[in-house]
């Protein structure tokens, strides 16, 4: 039997006033908490002299009890990370190292979830199931397990009440932002439609069925780049009933270690880097499709120069618009054409009244002009990242969320290769899938 995948609407559930109350008590003691510890970092460095190493501090306090919050503030603030327009770059970057660490499903709970959500005896399935977590996230965990025809296959499990917790904070993040931005300070920033999106993106990451239906076209479309293994949804444990309860039965991937530059060997690195930056940049500018959860727990580089690439639940589908807007920009900072970096900005974001376009224009030229021609090993795409947005700031400009998750999905890769290959090219590797997205599209 061969499943066909789509998306649910109904991936978060309504939640009623009991949890929404509990979920409001959480999370204002975790702002509490957060307001608290800065507070006392701010007059230590005020007492002390030392107000430059503030803002890394409380950064860094800020990040650690979100953590606390939930799986939804987990997610949010990854998803943060990379809005270089929205908040300050330390931020940012103690954001961007958060990341799911929470203890697995209690093995009893697990065995009965998913015997539940198979809907069936487990000794009529598997001929064994080890219920010791290969890997485990704020909202699922992963099982090995082996089928009765003799096959190796991993259980994706969502934990219980998950959904529900993760509805109710999206109301409540909905309702704040909706009240913050009619503050003085916050007119002006496109809070609610950067929370709306990132809200979709969270909320995303609960449907099982979209994310076969990812896994599946992922596969499909990095055929021809060779040297990427994507795991598939079993064809007939991976229906879409089962997939709709919170439960993917997919291939299983062995060796999936997390090794050092060391223990891959300076060649295959290099290799296995290229592979899948070429990957990235195949299904971004071709498919209009971004992995934006690239990070180590997600992508594997092999000792023999292949790559693995897991976790389809947040591979976000880009309009033709974004698409094609988000190319060309990527070749005309390649070839040196900041003139036309900044039209393409200036097409896509909103627009403040009395803009001043010229500025915008000699001073993105000059941006462009700052990278252009350099050693591969001396462009820092987060750096020039970081300029980017902080231009747009100064001028009033924000950008268009579409062009937020391609951005986020190659930053998030360089965070995971940088040790492995840091003289990467990124703008040669890229050059052949611009040219084919832009003037042929085969």
């Amino acid at each position: 039997m061969t499943a066909t995948y789509t998306g649910r609407a109904n991936a978060v559930p309504r939640v009623g006033a009991r949890l929404i109350s509990g979920r409001i008590l959480t999370v204002t003691r975790t702002f509490l908490a957060v307001a608290a510890r800065v507070g006392a970092l701010w007059v230590v460095a005020t007492l002390t002299g030392r107000r430059a190493a503030f803002p890394r501090a409380a950064a860094a306090a800020a990040a650690v009890r979100l953590h606390r919050a939930g799986p939804t503030f987990v997610k949010l603030a990854q998803l943060l990370s990379t809005r270089l327009d929205l908040l300050p770059a330390e931020l940012c970057k103690a954001f961007s190292r958060l990341y799911d660490d929470v203890p697995a499903i209690p093995s009893k709970t697990a065995e009965r979830l998913i015997t539940a959500r198979m809907g069936a005896p487990l000794k009529t399935i598997f001929s064994s199931l080890d219920l010791k977590a290969v890997a485990s996230g704020s909202i699922a965990c992963v099982y090995r397990a082996t089928l009765i025809d003799g096959t190796e296959v991993a259980i994706k499990l969502r934990r219980p009440g998950v959904q529900e917790i993760i509805a109710a904070d999206l109301r409540l993040i909905a309702l704040g932002t909706a009240m913050a931005a009619r503050l003085p300070m916050m007119r002006g920033l496109p809070a609610v439609a950067a929370v709306q999106q990132m809200s979709h993106a969270i909320a995303g990451q609960l449907d099982f069925t979209t994310e076969a239906a990812s896994l599946v076209r992922l596969s499909a479309a990095l055929k021809e780049v060779g040297e990427i293994t994507v795991p598939l949804p079993h064809p007939e444990f991976a229906d879409l009933e089962r997939t709709a309860n919170g439960v993917l039965v997919m291939e299983y991937l062995p060796g999936l270690t997390r090794m050092s530059p060391a223990d891959i060997g300076e060649q295959a690195s290099v290799h296995a880097v290229e592979a899948a930056l070429s990957a990235i940049y195949k299904i971004l500018f071709l498919d209009g499709l971004v992995h934006c959860d690239l990070h180590p727990g997600n992508l594997y580089l092999m000792p023999d120069g292949s790559a693995r690439i897991l976790d389809a639940g947040f591979v976000v589908e880009l309009p033709e618009s974004a698409r094609r807007a988000f190319t060309e920009f990527f070749f005309r900072m390649g070839t040196g054409n900041g003139k036309r970096c900044a039209e393409i900005v200036l097409s896509t974001a909103l627009n403040p009244q009395g803009l001043d376009a010229a500025a915008f224009t000699a001073e993105m030229v000059a941006l462009v002009d700052s990278v252009t021609g350099i050693r591969a090993g001396d462009f820092d795409l987060l750096k020039f990242a970081g300029s980017l947005f902080d231009m747009q700031r100064r001028h009033d400009l924000h950008a268009d969320p579409q062009f937020i998750f391609p951005l986020l999905g190659i930053l998030v890769f360089e965070g995971a290769i940088n040790d492995y290959h840091p003289e990467v090219d990124f703008q040669e590797l890229a050059m052949p899938y611009l040219v084919r997205a832009l003037f042929t599209r085969a």
